[in-house]
């Protein structure tokens, strides 16, 4: 019986701290703290765009994603098997805020929203045929239609995604923020989306 080839993910050396800093002057999110030789001085930029459309830099004969590194710089926590995901899908926007720990699956579903969705947020597409937004959610296997909301709504239907993926009875949602800070809900929506999910999971009886 065949077994699965686990990936091997290179661990991010703990003194990496020393040689390069965080940065979001520089498009690779990182810059040199000291001089490095050949042409790699204090204050320039680290790594260069690989041909996936991420920036990727050679540390000790090692190659490494610079957006892996930002994140341990950051957090203090190595990322091991888990992935660093893009939260607006930019393989090449590297700001701390834009990052996030994910598994492959909640990486790969975030990697491609689908062309219909045109609300910058992971669950929340728009539907040509009825001309509504629909946000949902995944809860044990299983796809939960969370409403349907006229265009002008469109704040509504986001509020409501955001409710469910900070609500723990949606047992599938493993980490919380699939949105950028600028579709965050006033606390004001956020308080009406919690209402508007409580009723809704009353009405169809859902057992989550």
């Amino acid at each position: 019986m065949k077994t699965k080839t686990k990936l091997k993910f290179i661990p991010i050396p703990k003194d990496i701290g020393d040689y390069v800093a965080y940065s979001e002057e520089s498009k690779t999110g990182l810059v040199w703290r000291v001089n490095r030789g050949n042409n790699l001085v204090k204050g320039k930029e680290v790594g260069s765009l690989d041909g996936h459309g991420y920036y990727s830099a050679e540390f000790e004969q090692k190659a490494y994603k610079t957006h892996r590194i930002i994140y341990f710089l950051k957090t203090g926590v190595d990322p091991e098997e888990k992935r660093v995901d893009h939260i607006d899908t930019n393989p090449s926007n590297n700001k701390i805020s834009n990052l996030r720990l994910a598994t492959n699956k909640q990486n790969g579903d975030n990697r491609k929203k689908g062309k219909n969705n045109t609300s910058g947020v992971t669950g929340v597409f728009w539907c040509k045929r009825k001309k509504r937004y629909k946000p949902s959610i995944r809860c044990d296997g299983k796809l939960l239609n969370l409403g349907s909301f006229i265009k002008s709504d469109k704040d509504k239907a986001i509020a409501v995604r955001i409710a469910a993926e900070t609500d723990p009875r949606f047992k599938d949602q493993e980490f919380r923020h699939s949105h950028n800070d600028k579709h965050a809900p006033s606390p004001e929506m956020l308080v009406w989306a919690k209402q508007y999910l409580e009723d809704r999971i009353e009405r169809f009886c859902w057992d989550i």
